[in-house]
């Protein structure tokens, strides 16, 4: 019998898989370098090509939002530590990423968020990450007090269902001078240190007006169809369908589908839950959730409810 748990571990395995495949569609260096260029003013005056050789490898998944001193953890990001307080959360994407004067070596955390109201501000979460990531730096980065050769940090947040008055907008934060008294000022290389970015999607039909925008909408939208999806990606953006890039943008679109329609059955499973304990009769909770009687009562059975009509 597939009972409420049994469906709750489908949709959840098939939303982990989903991240997963949207994770790795976004590690691309294609598109990583559309997202700096859009993003960071380091990037602006860059074409996407030249972007592509400052970004060394992503890690996708694989490292831990840390705070440790242990050397070796940011200059290769491949090895990560647990925190006794937040157990086991990840950065969805970290890679370093250098500007042509070589002054300039950024870590950046790319994260796309589902969620816009997980229950504590977003931006909150994204100063935090940012904290864990300068932090980080001693041990492996400087060591004693050798606080100048600290890296810039930016937390990058992809918010792909934005409320409707927050919809193909982006927005940075940054640390900025305040002259309160005098005309004092120190360069803006010794405290530009944290970027939170948020960059909040919406419909792409008929939107031109900004490119990484545009890209990312396309890219994360769950209406458009992998063949369209790629030939946009391909003639707009100038993005090769590889055959990595090509399997990960058709399993990420294919798994959409799964998401979709089982967090639908979830929803609509909870609602017939709801009205079996409120007593409604079978047969009015059918017309309502277009579900068959005769699920109806194995829901109502697997939960030990006695069923009006």
């Amino acid at each position: 019998m597939n009972t409420a748990l049994a469906r709750d571990i489908e949709y959840s395995e098939d939303k982990i898989r989903f991240d997963a495949a949207c994770r790795n569609v976004l590690a691309d260096k294609h598109i990583l370098a559309w997202i700096l260029k859009g993003t960071l003013t380091e990037y602006k005056d860059y074409s996407v090509d030249e972007i592509i050789t400052c970004i060394e490898q992503p890690e996708v998944g694989s490292v831990m939002v840390e705070n440790t001193n242990a050397p070796g953890r940011i200059s290769g990001m491949s090895e990560s530590d647990k925190s006794l307080y937040e157990g086991n959360i990840f950065y969805d994407i970290r890679f370093s990423a250098s500007t042509k004067d070589t002054l300039s070596n950024l870590i950046i955390n790319v994260e796309e968020q589902n969620d816009f109201y997980p229950g504590y501000p977003l931006l909150k979460r994204a100063a935090y990450y940012c904290g864990r990531m300068i932090s980080a730096q001693n041990g492996s980065v400087f060591t004693n007090q050798d606080y100048g050769k600290l890296r810039k940090v930016v937390s990058i947040w992809i918010c792909s269902n934005p409320p409707k008055n927050q919809e193909y907008s982006i927005l940075r934060y940054a640390m900025k001078e305040e002259q309160i008294t005098g005309k004092a000022s120190r360069s803006v290389s010794e405290y530009d240190l944290t970027n939170i970015v948020l960059i909040n999607l919406g419909n792409p039909a008929g939107r031109k007006e900004n490119d990484i925008l545009r890209l990312l909408s396309v890219l994360l939208s769950t209406e458009i169809e992998p063949k369209e999806k790629k030939g946009i990606l391909e003639d707009s953006f100038k993005i090769p369908m590889t055959t990595k890039m090509n399997e990960e943008v058709t399993a990420m679109c294919n798994l959409s589908d799964g998401v979709e329609r089982r967090g639908i059955e979830k929803g609509k499973s909870e609602m017939v839950l709801k009205m079996l304990k409120t007593n409604h009769s079978v047969k009015v909770i059918s017309e309502i959730s277009d579900f068959p009687e005769k699920k109806i009562k194995d829901i109502a059975k697997e939960h030990g409810i006695t069923i009006m009509g």
